[in-house]
């Protein structure tokens, strides 16, 4: 039986992989940015000190984290251009670059919705919800493309 793709290199697994753990990464630094992640409470016990303090992470966070999105994505695009076989294989492609332009516009309306939410003063509600969005979609993203091409190339199909 043909394979679609190509085996990833060494390389190009640890190099998604390195980037998949540094969103992680990312994500586990913004719930730990705010002191009342667990408590579900907003920012109403904290000083106005740490309240600036969790404002200006989420805004740092929301634009470092969509520029490493973005070079991720190109990454891993540039990457699955060059191991397609197949017809399938390059509509899968397709499908998951589409997939990278409909999180992208998410994420951005999202950060914009969350950034005005923090400037009225819930900033710990916008952190969560970022937070949680965030894991969701990539979490979804990842269980149908990513872990495909990264743990079993030969079964994508249409």
């Amino acid at each position: 039986m043909q394979k679609d793709f190509r085996e990833l290199t060494a390389v190009e697994r640890q190099l998604i992989g390195n980037e998949h753990a540094h969103l992680e990464q990312f994500l586990w630094e913004l719930h730990e940015a705010c002191c009342e992640f667990d408590s579900l409470k907003e920012c109403h016990g904290c000083d106005k000190e740490k309240f600036a303090s969790c404002q200006g992470r989420l805004i740092s966070f929301e634009y470092v984290f969509i520029d490493f999105v973005i070079r991720h994505f190109e990454n891993e695009e540039k990457i699955m251009s060059e191991i397609c076989y197949t017809q399938d294989a390059k509509e899968f492609f397709h499908l998951h670059v589409q997939e990278h332009e409909k999180l992208l516009l998410e994420m951005e309306s999202l950060m914009h919705k969350l950034s005005v939410e923090s400037e009225q003063g819930f900033t710990a509600g916008a952190i969560r919800e970022l937070y949680y969005r965030v894991a969701e979609l990539f979490g979804k993203h990842a269980a149908t493309f990513d872990n495909l091409l990264m743990n079993h190339p030969e079964s994508v199909k249409k």
